[in-house]
């Protein structure tokens, strides 16, 4: 199988370090040599992409009913508004690319002027209308004209995405002057990659729905090719010690909290703030001003 331009940087020469990802035996994942990109290889076309969103994505991905759900992601969406509430103010007028069935969007919404969503998938669209009586659009492309916005946030959102680096200069048109863009989305350096080796892992997390995994480096050069220079990317630690262990032990997920009992709050701190200042944080978080 031959090599292809690195969608990043250009350059053609790649390594295969995985053969088969999660939902997807036939694709492989490379990484340039070059800047380092890690990506998903053959590269799904955009009908292939859409056929996959239409269809098994949801069977893969989301088979719980949109209500159970929303209910679910409430703690994530709780630890994000914690990240950025000092940022907010009762005039923010906010976006969220990608906001599934609303979670983030109905944990901020008390802390600021208006929230509006981007969200592909019909049934967590139509949840979003009926349930909550917030104004979501499929696209970007069906946002109103002239729309601008204080802060557009995307949760594990970019790496799904075939062209990023074109997606974040669209996004550039709509935020307002020093306008804040606040994206996460997994590390490729994640320490039970990097660090622990953990194969069972591997396989699990390189999956059919990312296309790109990024590191501090790379999603650094994405950023710079859309065109923006003032970020910061750090890394957060979302997953504890009990679930790094179970990996080790079990070679599966679920493990968060498990021993607890013994490994503390306090204990799971320090070693996340390890993780974190050594970059084999599970997360990265970048902030970026328009």
């Amino acid at each position: 199988m031959r090599n292809i331009k690195c969608y990043l940087c250009g350059g053609k020469v790649q390594a295969t370090i995985q053969n088969g990802v999660r939902h997807g035996s036939m694709f492989k994942v490379k990484k340039c040599f070059n800047c380092g990109l890690v990506f998903l290889y053959p590269v799904p076309d955009d009908n292939q992409l859409n056929d996959y969103y239409r269809n098994k994505y949801r069977k893969d991905y989301c088979d719980p009913p949109a209500e159970e759900r929303f209910y679910s992601d409430i703690p994530e969406a709780k630890l994000r508004l914690k990240r950025i509430k000092n940022e907010l103010t009762k005039k923010t007028k906010l976006l969220e690319i990608g906001c599934g069935t609303g979670a983030f969007l109905k944990t901020i919404s008390p802390y600021v002027n208006n929230v509006f969503g981007i969200e592909p998938d019909d049934e967590s669209r139509q949840w979003i209308k009926e349930k909550l009586n917030f104004d979501v659009v499929s696209d970007i492309e069906n946002l109103d004209k002239g729309e601008k916005f204080d802060m557009v946030v995307m949760f594990h959102v970019l790496e799904h995405l075939p062209d990023p680096v074109n997606f974040l200069k669209k996004l550039k048109e709509i935020m307002k002057k020093r306008a804040k863009l606040i994206i996460e989305v997994p590390n490729v350096n994640d320490a039970l990659i990097a660090l622990y080796q953990v194969k069972e892992f591997c396989k699990f997390y390189y999956q059919r729905a990312h296309l790109y995994y990024f590191s501090s480096h790379t999603l650094k050069k994405v950023l710079k090719k859309a065109g923006f220079n003032n970020f910061k990317v750090n890394g957060i630690q979302r997953y504890d010690f009990s679930n790094h262990i179970r990996w080790m032990l079990t070679g599966k997920p679920g493990g968060n909290g498990y021993y607890n009992s013994v490994f503390g709050k306090k204990f799971n701190d320090e070693y996340a703030r390890i993780l974190i200042e050594k970059g084999y944080a599970d997360t990265l978080w970048a902030t970026v001003i328009a």
